[in-house]
């Protein structure tokens, strides 16, 4: 005799597949024979379990990698802002799936993990641009409170424009109709939400992490400003070698074809 269960919508396949196993080992020696083999075939809920551990491992590994990232670029405390804003915005991003009524399963998960990377984009030109007007001697005495709001009103607008146009990029996915329309809706609701959240969070909490974590800029020496970080000096030593010889920049226009045409 072969026994098949199916979830209900909205129900947890772990869950159910586990009392499952539970009440068949309670009724052995009352309504079933203690010596009746029983045998599971397939248990949908187990590898569910599996799939979605290995999906949260790598969501932790995507923060930590991104964290990394931009410590090595702006450095350990600006990172700290970043990696605050990362939370927040997957926690509003989940409570919004909570309210479409979508479960944490494969797809909503993915969609967090492919949020992480383009969610942190605000909050990395925010902080930038604070550390960078910190930095700025004509900034000298004013209250970082104050540096903070002109750092953001500077870069607002641009911030507001670049995450609309990859709402509008992503956003239009959602509306694709058939059988992957439904399974696939999570990911550009999902992304397009983080987004949304993401700019909210890069207007209102990282300037207030800021302050709390970079107030060391107000007690520095204004000197100190004129010191660039060593991602700067590279960048300035290799373009200076571009813009001081025509045929070094055919010699690199002519390398960035060749990776084209070999990763074609």
């Amino acid at each position: 005799m072969t026994l098949t269960l199916a979830k209900r919508k909205g129900t947890n396949a772990t869950d159910i597949t586990r009392a499952a196993e539970a009440k068949i080992a309670s009724l052995r020696g009352y309504l079933l024979p203690a010596d009746l083999n029983v045998s599971i075939t397939r248990n949908d809920g187990e590898t569910a379990k599996d799939k979605s551990d290995e999906l949260l491992k790598h969501l932790f590994i995507a923060t930590l990698s991104v964290t990394l990232l931009i410590a090595l670029a702006l450095g350990w405390r600006e990172s700290g802002v970043v990696l605050i804003a990362i939370p927040v915005t997957l926690a509003l991003t989940l409570f919004l799936f909570y309210l479409f009524g979508y479960t944490l399963n494969r797809v909503t998960l993915f969609a967090l993990i492919f949020s992480i990377g383009i969610l942190v984009d605000d909050a990395i030109v925010v902080v930038e641009n604070i550390v960078r007007h910190f930095r700025m001697p004509s900034n000298s005495g004013k209250s970082l409170s104050a540096i903070a709001i002109e750092a953001v009103d500077e870069v607002g607008n641009p911030t507001i424009l670049a995450t609309f146009t990859v709402i509008a990029a992503i956003l239009p996915m959602a509306f694709v109709r058939g059988l992957m329309g439904p399974y696939m809706r999570p990911i550009p609701v999902g992304a397009s939400a983080a987004m949304l959240f993401s700019l909210v969070v890069a207007f209102v909490v990282s300037p207030w992490s800021a302050m709390r974590l970079l107030r060391h800029y107000a007690e520095r020496v204004v000197d100190e400003h004129e010191k660039e970080g060593w991602t700067t000096r590279l960048y300035r030593r290799i373009m200076n070698l571009l813009l001081e010889s025509a045929s070094r920049r055919w010699v690199f226009l002519g390398g960035i074809v060749v990776l084209l045409r070999s990763s074609w």
